[in-house]
């Protein structure tokens, strides 16, 4: 009876094989490979029958997010990201992450009260966003593929929205029993304020003595979910995983998101390299700078034009230290040096002597950028401090302007915009080297930006950095003719997902603007800001100066790249340098019967002088 029994049991337990085996076309698979390698041929028998049976495997999943407290460059907390995955039935860390930080709004040389409430709030930021990657978005994305960049954006993002409208409930909720709580005695303290601060206001009316410019205010700043740089965290950590699973570098892959497939050849952008640093936190009067950048012509080596780079670094380092000492040797948080200039020309001239050098010609061989952070040298119309009125409170850090609704290019010399653009046409026309420009001045003086357009962009790109919304918001945003650039400038940082960057670089490039590429002040040694630029086809990528090992690495991975391209032959070289035209927007056409109006009043006014 038990011989019976087992040999029912074997009978059974074979039928299940064959069905299961049938349902996974097993039998079927290995027939296939059999008879191709046997015509195939290859030397590694069981590599060959790895290889195809690796591509028969489910694709892989996220298992486990994990996330930490790391540091950036500049010793500020930042979050690491930990991607684990289920691949052929093992579990593995696929990908590790530190992000960079996001910029502070905040100048170097504001008061130390700011800067320990802008890093308190730094820290509750990485704090929440650690918190949010443990337990939120690790329990969403679990199971999802990583290779799915789009699904994944799309999940982390609808979550973002989610607590974000539980958190503005709850502000909500709390303003309203903060109202009823004050009640009567809040409304008796404005009445007090809104009486003192008249009086204040008509004795500095009279005292007041400097022309009042009329400007349009800037947009109130978006108010984000706190630990919200944890959505573009696994947003790039995510990206970088799939890399690794498809076994490609990060820049194919993210080339293959953007195109739907790996391009035949590539290209690598051009750097803009920062060699010195101004600007209002600099020493010195000089503002309408922050910072003076070089850029090879674009038929230069990446090997080749960094050779350069360090050159002209050095040379400027060297006549910094004959005239200052060591201490005007010693850099920032990006590596550049910080000389006290009181003229822009100074720092041109500098630079235009440090490339010829080198042997080279400048506007020939070598071009110079210039970040003018326009919106920092802007004048704003101070607030008093609760509490303290000897104080004000306006644009972070800037509350030692002095004559507000203008742009102070200098220590004492403010412009209106319309001046603005005559002190940009006459600087570039008497340097002719500098072929671009980044935020010359705000975007809410639209109308005086096209003209600044409109008379150096057939020469020079005019490029918007803090120009523009963030990608999430400018990705639905509809592009006017009453605003235009010549190119824009990209930062992974804060809630910038890739699919919205990518949805905005193609946005961008049709409607005829370069792509940069930029780094973040806190950055780290990750290499994704190198690889991303290679992958979306950037023009340009800013990093920085050529020192610290934040910078050079990123310096490093492009020059990686570049070998491992021209020995694939698959190095496409840049296009030279592009300057479309931007012209204004047309005048509107007048309404019909005001052509008219305007004639005859224009002949009887003509009648009179007669």
């Amino acid at each position: 009876m038990s011989s019976t029994r087992e040999k029912r049991e074997l009978y059974e337990a074979k039928q299940r094989a064959v069905k299961y085996y049938n349902e996974n076309g097993v039998p079927k698979k290995i027939e296939e490979i059999m008879n191709s390698m046997f015509y195939d041929n290859p030397p590694d028998v069981y590599g060959y029958l790895s290889k195809y049976f690796e591509s028969l495997a489910k694709p892989p999943t996220v298992s486990k997010i994990t996330a930490r407290q790391a540091y950036d460059s500049k010793g500020q907390p930042t979050v690491q990201t930990e991607v684990h995955g289920t691949v052929k039935n093992e579990d593995k860390l696929l990908y590790t992450h530190v992000s960079s930080t996001t910029n502070s709004s905040l100048l170097d040389n504001v008061r130390v009260e700011e800067r320990e409430v802008d890093d308190q709030q730094r820290q509750e930021n990485i704090s929440a966003a650690i918190n949010i990657l443990n337990s939120d978005i690790n329990n969403r994305i679990h199971a999802t593929d990583p290779t799915q960049q789009d699904e994944v954006d799309r999940v982390i993002m609808k979550l973002y929205e989610e607590l974000k409208v539980i958190e503005d409930e709850r502000l909500a909720k709390e303003a309203e029993e903060m109202i009823k709580e004050d009640g009567e005695s809040s409304h008796r303290e404005d009445d007090k304020a809104s009486v003192a601060s008249g009086k204040k206001g008509k004795n500095s009316a009279k005292k007041g003595k400097s022309q009042t410019a009329v400007y349009v205010p800037d947009e109130p700043k978006e108010k984000l979910l706190c630990g919200s740089n944890a959505f573009t965290a696994i947003s790039q950590a995510t990206c970088c995983a799939a890399s690794q699973v498809k076994h490609i570098d990060i820049y194919q892959h993210v080339a293959c998101l953007r195109h739907g497939q790996i391009p035949e050849k590539f290209s690598v952008p051009l750097p803009m390299v920062t060699i010195i640093q101004s600007g209002r936190a600099a020493p010195g009067k000089l503002n309408c700078v922050k910072e003076f950048m070089v850029i090879p012509k674009h038929d230069m080596p990446l090997k080749k034009s960094m050779t350069y780079i360090q050159q002209i670094y050095n040379y400027v380092a060297k006549q910094f230290f004959a005239k200052g000492g060591t201490a005007t040797k010693l850099v920032n948080d990006i590596g550049a040096m910080c000389p006290t200039f009181d003229k822009a020309e100074q720092g041109l001239d500098l630079l235009q002597e440090a490339i010829t050098n080198c042997g080279l010609t400048a506007g020939e061989d070598f071009f110079i950028g210039l970040n003018c952070a326009g919106p920092e040298m802007f004048d704003y119309d101070p607030v008093p401090m609760a509490g303290k009125s000897d104080k004000v409170a306006n644009f972070p850090g800037q509350d030692m302007h002095k004559e507000k609704g203008k742009y102070e290019v200098m220590v004492g010399i403010a412009k209106v915009a319309d001046d603005l653009v005559e002190f940009w046409c006459d600087l570039l026309t008497r340097y002719p080297s500098i072929i671009a420009i980044i935020d010359p001045m705000r975007k809410q003086e639209e109308e005086h930006w096209m003209r600044l357009c409109d008379r150096i962009s057939d020469r020079c790109l005019v490029i918007g950095s803090r120009a523009y919304h963030r990608p999430g918001l400018l990705k639905d945003e509809e592009l006017t003719d009453n605003f235009k650039s010549s190119g824009i400038a990209f930062k992974l940082e804060q809630l910038n997902t890739v699919s919205d960057i990518l949805t905005c670089v193609k946005k961008m490039e049709e409607d005829d603007n370069q792509i940069v590429m930029s780094s973040c002040q806190g950055e780290t040694t990750d290499t994704f800001l190198a690889d991303f630029a290679v992958g979306v086809n950037a023009r340009f990528i800013k990093v920085g100066a050529p020192v610290r090992g934040e910078r050079t690495v990123q310096i490093n991975r492009l020059l990686q790249i570049e070998e491992q391209l021209e020995m694939k032959d698959k190095l496409k070289p840049l296009e030279p340098n592009a300057f479309p035209h931007i012209a204004p927007p047309p005048l509107p056409e007048p309404e019909e019967g005001e052509g008219e109006a305007q004639t005859e009043e224009e002949a009887k006014k003509d009648g009179k002088k007669k």
